[in-house]
């Protein structure tokens, strides 16, 4: 049988056509050279069925050969597809995945498991499963509950009832396999054995349709499974314990009329008694589910619906971002809509401890890393004004909403600057060749046409966005006038970008690449870095741009803030470290090259990009984070860059990224 470790292997050998080497596979997987050797004997062993083998080029790396087509791409995609499964079930073989089992199981489990039996189950020793269990209590210690171990019996989940399910909807939420994530919507005999799903689905989706907001498919798929755990659970005489809730501030809410209900028709169709507290444990799954709201709501009923302190919190985290980034969205009538319903639901969730695990966390990271850090200012007012501490998923849906903004920022962008009016007064033929030059320098603007100077006043009445003269008008018009030259230079093109924002149109890639570079620097660079912990990592390459007069003393406690929010590793053994806010005294970025891999917040890391960017460059962070971002994303670059030990080598490797 194959693990996953040896699938991730020839997944990369398959995405790349060049060689891969095996010092790049070893920090990808997390082992050493020596292992990627025995990984690779293990897969051909594999691949000769096929006709297939990885080969090697000493200096150079592995490849497949023959080349792999499509014909043998899905020969190999078919042979080890085969050998992923175990049983029809997926069998854990990294670390996460055997904790993730083990606390399932743990929490599954009506009385004592022995470590044996685990050990037994997963096919390990019983010290891999004694050192799987002390990341097990460590995730356990987040809702509160304990592992209590009692001698020749074994160990138990030992906490109140109500964070005991809490914990199996995050464990759930976390298993990685299609498999495990249908069990939480389908009726898996593992989690709700004899019981009616469809059923539940049917009495609760009957109900909430009574609710005056509907609620995300998601969410109503999650509550079911609630429900139908809870059933399990009730039946087993697993109650949630009275007071764990202050039903008290539950009841008036109208949420708690529609759980009433829905308890009602449970105990009706499945023949029990269900306790009171389980009203109110409905009812803040009800309170906590995403929403969304069809049609338009008047202002005041707006308000009404998520509450003046809500309405409130988005009015203050959009200013916020405002002061600090200096982006306007509080005009976005759709954002404050649609952030103060996410706001209404989340709140509750982070009042009742309810984790809503999101699926797409490292994907928003990855696909919209400036609205990620803008999410990350809303988490601090938060903290600030609620005294509520956000969590990175909660933290990646507000971005989802900001990044859904600043997109509709930039298509509105492209709309208000299409139409473009020259006047020339150097005749025709100048005008023309004018006319052809914007065309060939913005491809998204559509000339309107040419006209002498004495017509700007006709002008106006036509539909146009932008008029770009070769006169100087100095009186106020109602359309926007660029002075520019007869024959466009290249000072007048960037006056032009700074207008209407060329990265909306036609982003200059080499522009922004010129901008990042400026802010490296050799006495900012640092080579076989030792180091095992990322704090320790960022303090050292910290203390050297402070000494440099780069940044003042308060900087390094802002970036280690940042990371207690969330972890700045983004995957590719890239780390890129910043402060919550632009508060450097001068604008860089360090270069750190770890000696080794370590582990940043559960990815292997060896590039960091520690970012001190000025208050006076607060209006470029966008450009040059996602710049930064997008550079690093190439795997065949970091591995290069993690075996560079100089300076004018790392400039050598961007140089060509251009």
């Amino acid at each position: 049988m194959l693990n996953n470790r040896l699938i991730e292997i020839i997944k990369e050998l398959l995405a790349y056509e060049v060689p891969i080497t095996s010092e790049y596979l070893s920090k990808l997987v997390g082992v050493t050279s020596r292992t990627i050797r025995n990984d690779i004997s293990t897969l051909n062993l594999e691949l000769k069925k096929i006709g297939v083998k990885i080969d090697a080029q000493r200096g150079v790396g592995y490849f497949l050969e023959p080349k792999p087509n499509k014909e043998i791409r899905e020969l190999i995609e078919e042979l080890f597809q085969i050998h992923e499964t175990f049983g029809n079930q997926d069998l854990p073989i990294l670390p996460e995945e055997r904790v993730l089992y083990i606390l399932k199981r743990i929490i599954m489990a009506d009385d004592y498991i022995t470590i044996e039996q685990i050990a037994n189950e997963l096919f390990v020793s019983k010290s891999t499963v004694d050192n799987d269990l002390k990341i097990v209590e460590k995730l356990l210690s987040k809702f509160d509950v304990s592992l209590y171990k009692k001698p020749n019996y074994g160990i138990k989940l030992v906490g109140i009832e109500m964070n005991i399910r809490f914990c199996l909807s995050d464990c759930l939420s976390n298993m990685k396999s299609e498999q495990s994530r249908d069990a939480m919507n389908n009726s898996d005999p593992s989690f709700v054995e004899g019981i009616d799903v469809n059923l539940i689905k049917a009495i609760t989706n009957n109900h909430i349709q009574h609710l005056p907001i509907n609620i995300a498919e998601m969410p109503v798929n999650n509550l079911i499974m609630h429900i139908a755990i809870g059933i399990q659970r009730i039946k087993k005489g697993k109650n949630i314990e009275p007071n764990t809730l202050e039903i008290k501030d539950i009841e008036e809410q109208r949420e708690y009329h529609v759980a009433t209900n829905i308890v009602k028709a449970l105990e009706k169709e499945f023949s029990i008694k269900i306790p009171k507290e389980e009203i109110a444990y409905i009812t803040i799954h009800l309170l906590g589910a995403k929403q969304f709201q069809g049609g338009n709501l008047l202002h005041d009923d707006f308000i009404e619906l998520i509450g003046e302190s809500n309405y409130q919190l988005v009015i203050d985290i959009l200013s916020e971002i405002n002061r600090e980034y200096r982006i306007e969205l509080l005009e976005d009538k759709e954002l404050v809509y649609g952030l103060g319903l996410h706001l209404r639901s989340a709140m509750n969730r982070m009042r009742y401890k309810m984790n809503l695990r999101n699926p797409m966390l490292q994907e928003i990271k990855n696909s919209y890393p400036f609205p990620f850090e803008l999410a990350i200012v809303a988490s601090n007012i938060i903290l600030r004004e609620q005294q509520i501490s956000i969590n990175e998923d909660e933290i990646g849906y507000i971005a989802v909403h900001l990044a859904a903004s600043i997109e509709r920022i930039k298509n509105k962008k492209k709309r208000e600057v299409r139409r473009v009016a020259i006047v020339c007064a150097s005749g025709m033929g100048t005008a023309k060749l004018l006319a052809a030059s914007i065309e060939s320098k913005f491809p998204g603007l559509n000339i309107v046409g040419t006209y002498p100077s004495y017509s700007i006043k006709d002008i106006e009445n036509e539909d146009v966005d932008l008029i770009l003269s070769t006169v100087s008008v100095k009186e106020e018009r109602t359309i926007p006038i660029l002075h520019i030259n007869a024959l466009l230079t290249d000072k007048d093109v960037d006056m032009v970008n700074d207008y209407i924002s060329r990265k909306y149109l036609n982003d200059d890639k080499e522009k922004s690449f010129e901008k990042l570079q400026n802010l490296f620097s050799e006495d900012l660079f640092f080579s076989q870095i030792d180091k095992r912990d990322p704090a320790e990592t960022i303090k050292t390459m910290a203390s050297t741009l402070n000494s440099k007069g780069y940044v003042d003393d308060s900087y390094v406690d802002s970036v280690l803030e940042r990371e207690q929010i969330s972890p700045t590793s983004i995957g590719n053994l890239v780390a890129i470290p910043h402060p919550l806010k632009p508060n450097a005294l001068d604008s860089c970025i360090a270069i750190g090259i770890l000696k080794k891999p370590i582990n940043w917040g559960g990815s292997n890391v060896q590039l960091v990009l520690l970012l001190a960017l000025n208050e006076r460059d607060k209006e470029e962070f966008s450009t040059l984070f996602n710049r930064l971002w997008k550079l690093v994303e190439d795997k065949k670059l970091v591995a290069e860059l993690c075996k560079t030990a100089s300076f004018s080598e790392i400039v050598s490797k961007l140089e060509k990224t251009k």
